[in-house]
């Protein structure tokens, strides 16, 4: 499947620039609504974790400790809300083209990463304005992300296959993402869980993404906490094994449901 979308590499590009288009072209606004949705989530858990709450962050501000966090996860929620229906979405283009049918999923991603790039801004300039600028351990940021990038290309496989023949996933994905985030230490620190709920944070894959994000990206900066990491390379590896091989074994029938 990888080499037959390596070998349509053009194609995936192309329709990265489609959903570029169709997210933007008729807003008054454009890109800019892509800035809005991490600092409105910023600004409200400020508020609710920081002001009320009271969540304790240590030395840093918690607006730069929220926002190192959702620099991984703005680009895992989209891609996941984005890319699930896009098999379903796409239904005249399939019965069409013959194509590889993982560029549609892979396509949103490449938009999706549009997000992560406006969120890694936002924190950027939050570090040089707020915090203490960036550590040198920010160098971990694309080896970071490349994990990320198979965590999320494994579920996204998985998930909009399933959709195709269950249109329940595509209803429940808001849902579940937002209960994901609320059970993954994005706007809150790994420190302030439960303690009773610990072992469940560490089996969330997400989790030691996020905290890894967090300790490279906010000074002094330290090295990935492999152990905390490793829930996350083996859920990934499997997740992309599993995904790939379900996509690859029922896309020759999504055509005939869709």
């Amino acid at each position: 499947m990888f080499r037959r979308l390596w070998s349509h590499r053009g194609l995936v590009a192309s329709l990265v620039r489609r959903q570029y288009q169709v997210r933007y072209r008729q807003s008054m606004v454009g890109i800019a609504w892509a800035i809005l949705p991490p600092l409105a989530t910023l600004a409200t858990a400020t508020l609710v974790f920081d002001k009320i709450a009271n969540v304790q962050t240590g030395n840093d501000p918690y607006s730069i400790v929220t926002m190192a966090a959702l620099v991984p996860w703005t680009f895992f929620a989209s891609s996941l809300t984005s890319g699930i229906p896009s098999i379903v979405s796409s239904g005249q283009t399939l019965s069409r083209l013959p194509f590889p049918r993982a560029a549609l999923p892979v396509g949103v991603l490449g938009i999706s990463m549009i997000d992560l790039a406006i969120a890694a801004s936002i924190f950027a300039i939050m570090a040089y304005t707020v915090g203490d600028g960036l550590p040198l351990t920010a160098l971990w940021f694309p080896v970071l992300l490349v994990l990320e990038l198979v965590l999320v290309l494994g579920v996204v496989l998985m998930a909009s296959a399933i959709n195709v023949f269950a249109r329940d996933v595509k209803l429940a994905v808001p849902l579940g993402v937002q209960l994901w985030m609320f059970l993954t230490p994005v706007l809150y620190p790994l420190s302030e869980a439960p303690e009773g709920l610990r072992f469940f944070y560490l089996a969330n894959p997400m989790t030691g993404l996020v905290e890894s994000f967090r300790a490279v990206l906010i000074p002094p900066g330290n090295m990935p906490d492999v152990s905390l990491l490793l829930p996350t390379i083996c859920g990934s590896i499997v997740l992309l094994v599993l995904g790939s091989w379900y996509f690859s074994a029922v896309e020759s029938r999504f055509a005939d449901v869709v």
